[in-house]
């Protein structure tokens, strides 16, 4: 599950401009008016262990200020269901090993190192309680507080933030509308048509975000993301639905979830080859209708296979005709 987050994040960020959106959309407001109209520069390098902290994904950014300065920008997605408490000290290890790298063998690099704004979005089922700076965290008295100073990273929240406020970006907000709802699980159909009204025809962010409902979402299917963009996107084409599903159906998604609910039973795997060849090929015709009634049960395990490779509903059957007449 924690891959499916990462994936959804990560295609979020590819885009400077678009992460740009995302970053000024969540900066502090002082802090967003100082920066430069140029696109944030993305950084080489991860800084997360993800062997000791899996349920994290980061992005480094440079930004240019209007005075001429440069500000890093870290962002990190926490996908765990419930805040960690141990976040601020995480925060500020990963802070320590972004200076680390910079300062690499200069030692001189020590005089000036660059400041970092981090900024960690959670979309977990609990508020956030964790402190926000690991001087929150330290047992000292007021007296000894004003001898430490901060290291304070900004939550981004996304649950209790209005929809149409999660961005100024439509396609930014699409895209976070679904990481917002997932472990709330909504009226499916309501938050189908919410993301489609804001994804670009055409846009390579587009087929990630789908491709996350139809994971994450067990009461979203193919038949009703077309439905739904056949209402929302009258005018529009069916591609990005098709890619999407396409892509689910390769790495063997469909096949997993259908016959889990039908318990391994001859129609779960009738329903996944007519869900196969009806999101490759459009609608099943009749007479491959007629062809998979027919079809023994011993054989339907070849059929779907070949179902999410052939070329054509005809080498579906061709393949099995062959084995059968050798």
């Amino acid at each position: 599950m924690g891959q499916q987050h990462d994936l959804l994040f990560r295609a979020l960020l590819d885009d400077p401009v678009r992460a740009g959106i995302l970053i000024r959309d969540y900066l502090p407001a002082d802090i967003a008016a100082r920066l430069g109209d140029e696109p944030p520069v993305p950084l080489d390098g991860s800084f997360v262990d993800r062997t000791l902290t899996p349920s994290w994904v980061d992005r480094l950014f440079s930004v240019r200020l209007r005075d001429g300065g440069t500000l890093l920008i870290y962002v990190l997605l926490e996908h765990k269901s419930h805040a960690d408490p141990r976040t601020p000290l995480q925060v500020l290890g990963y802070l320590v090993d972004i200076w680390e790298s910079f300062v690499g063998d200069d030692a001189s690099r020590m005089r000036r190192l660059p400041p970092i704004v981090p900024l960690v979005f959670y979309h977990g089922r609990g508020p956030w309680t964790v402190p926000t700076s690991v001087i929150d965290v330290i047992g000292a008295d007021e007296g000894l507080r004003d001898l430490l100073r901060d290291f304070r990273y900004v939550v981004c929240n996304i649950v209790p933030i209005p929809d149409d406020q999660l961005s100024s970006d439509p396609e930014v907000r699409a895209a976070l509308l679904p990481l917002k709802y997932v472990y709330r699980q909504p009226d499916p159909e309501m938050l189908l048509e919410a993301v489609l009204s804001g994804l670009r025809e055409g846009s390579p962010l587009a087929q990630k975000v789908l491709y996350y409902m139809l994971e994450m979402y067990p009461r979203i299917s193919v038949d009703m993301m077309r439905t739904v963009n056949a209402r929302v996107r009258p005018d529009r084409e069916q591609d990005m639905v098709s890619l999407a599903a396409q892509q689910w159906l390769d790495e063997g998604h469909a096949k997993g979830v259908i016959e889990g609910k039908a318990e391994g039973r001859a129609e779960g795997k009738l329903d996944s080859i007519r869900l196969a060849l009806e999101t490759r090929f459009g609608l099943v015709p009749p007479e491959v209708e007629a062809r998979l009634l027919q079809a023994s049960p011993d054989r339907l395990d070849t059929l779907l296979r070949r179902s999410l490779t052939a070329a054509s509903p005809d080498d579906v059957f061709a393949d099995v005709e062959r084995r059968q007449d050798s």
